[in-house]
């Protein structure tokens, strides 16, 4: 009994000691760093402010309408009032760049259709591009507006764009008036280059409702009119390609009248004569094209030159090709289909490569070149070739020289392309390089010459 004792006394001291530890561990624990100072504020979530153009389109009309009554009605000087006005007012043009613009167009918010007119008691302000008359100058003080408000907020052009391809699509809403104003409006646009992409704005006249019904056409005809008494045709071609419609222009039409007879008669008695000459020069290089594709792969395929000379006369009459436009395809196949792969070969090698394919091919020349303009027309498509081929440029005198003992190029158009004739690119190396030629052709002139008078 008494060692029962004496064991559980131990075993009580040792549970009151290990207590004892633990409170101590606990009491001296490191306490975790805080912050002081720091208050730390919760996320806020973002708040989405509704849409609302109709309150930002009836600020901005209070603004044209304060610089209209300073300006006393003159349109340029309400314009120009009004630029004070944007650049004070506190209205959200990022957000709303959109509405600025339709607001500019048309007065008012565009809708889904005509039937949105406008607020009521604005009978009177009359500042947009549509109460504007249909003619250049009464719409170009807007578009300068336009330049000027996007100079100092350039981000606007996506509204300006947007804007555009919405009233292109709905084109047919607008009165004949109001579609030549549109007309005039976009081809200024462009003339002054503010910035919209051409495609997505001209490609919204290609649906067939308004094809069908021959709106496209008509602005199209507008359009092009008012672009080109500013700027020339390659202009309005540069901005076709840019807007993927060059090789479109028929899509223009309806489905049953999609031919190039209907486009130049269409275009001709609508007074774009240019037009139609930039249409048939397009057509042109595509069937160019075509027949250096074929005559190309005859050459490489070192087929007879009888079948090539077949090929040349079949594609010119097929497609009703000009000879002046032909010779430099006819001397691209032939210089192309040239063997200089091989980087051990010599200059001289190269040289005679070209001279002896040449020789294979005069026929081509003989058949294609029967007047002076179209041999000066070879003569600079030889120039202009080897001044882009260096390793062969030292070869137009002996190239010329062949053509001339083949009757392909006259003494008498040779003098011309020495004295006046001859292309800018590399000109006095090549007349420098040809010099020894033409001394000889005018000595060989003169002795014929003193053995007939005698």
């Amino acid at each position: 009994a008494r060692r029962h004792d004496e064991s559980a006394l131990r075993v009580e001291v040792e549970e009151e000691k290990e207590r004892e530890e633990n409170e101590l561990c606990m009491s001296t624990k490191e306490e975790k760093p805080t912050l002081g100072g720091v208050r730390i504020r919760q996320r806020k979530r973002n708040i989405n402010v509704p849409l609302d153009p109709a309150s930002f389109a009836e600020g901005l009309l209070d603004i044209f309408s304060s610089a209209k009554d300073e300006a006393d009605g003159n349109v340029e000087g309400a314009l120009e009032g009004a630029l004070g006005g944007i650049d004070q007012s506190d209205l959200d043009y990022n957000r709303y760049n959109e509405t600025f613009f339709e607001v500019l167009f048309t007065g008012w918010i565009l809708s889904a259709s005509s039937s949105d007119k406008g607020r009521e008691g604005d009978d009177d302000l009359h500042l947009n591009v549509l109460a504007a008359g249909a003619t250049r100058q009464e719409i170009l003080p807007y578009i300068k507006f336009m330049q000027m408000i996007m100079r100092k907020k350039p981000f606007l052009v996506k509204g300006l764009e947007a804007t555009l391809c919405k009233l292109l699509r709905q084109l047919e809403f607008f009165d004949e008036e109001g579609k030549a104003k549109l007309a005039i409006a976009t081809a200024l646009v462009f003339n002054m280059k503010l910035g919209p992409l051409p495609e997505p704005v001209m490609q919204s006249l290609l649906d067939d409702a308004k094809v069908n019904k021959g709106t496209s056409l008509s602005f199209l005809v507008a359009f092009c009119k008012e672009y080109l008494s500013k700027d020339p045709i390659d202009e309005l071609d540069m901005l076709f390609k840019r807007a993927r419609l060059d090789n479109k222009m028929l899509n223009f039409f309806p489905q049953g009248k999609r031919t190039i007879d209907n486009f130049n008669s269409y275009f001709t008695e609508s007074g774009l004569v240019a037009l139609v000459d930039l249409n048939k020069k397009r057509f042109s290089d595509a069937n160019l094209k075509t027949l250096e594709a074929e005559l190309s792969a005859h050459i490489k395929e070192e087929g007879s030159v009888k079948e090539g000379l077949e090929i040349t006369s079949a594609k010119i009459d097929e497609l009703k090709l000009e000879i002046v436009d032909v010779i430099p395809v006819l001397w691209r196949c032939v210089m192309d289909s040239v063997q200089r792969s091989n980087k051990s070969s010599t200059q001289q090698q190269t040289h005679q490569s070209v001279l002896k394919l040449l020789r294979t091919w005069i026929k081509l020349f003989q058949t294609h070149c029967q007047s002076s303009r179209q041999e000066l027309v070879l003569m600079n498509t030889i120039q202009v070739y080897l001044y882009q081929d260096t390793a062969i440029l030292k070869l137009f005198p002996q190239i010329i020289k062949l053509m001339y003992d083949a009757d392909v190029i006259d003494e008498d158009t040779i003098m011309l392309w020495h004295r006046k004739g001859s292309s800018p690119k590399g000109r006095q190396v090549f007349l420098s390089d040809m010099e020894p030629f033409i001394k000889w052709l005018q000595e060989a002139s003169e002795e014929e010459e003193s053995s007939d008078d005698e």
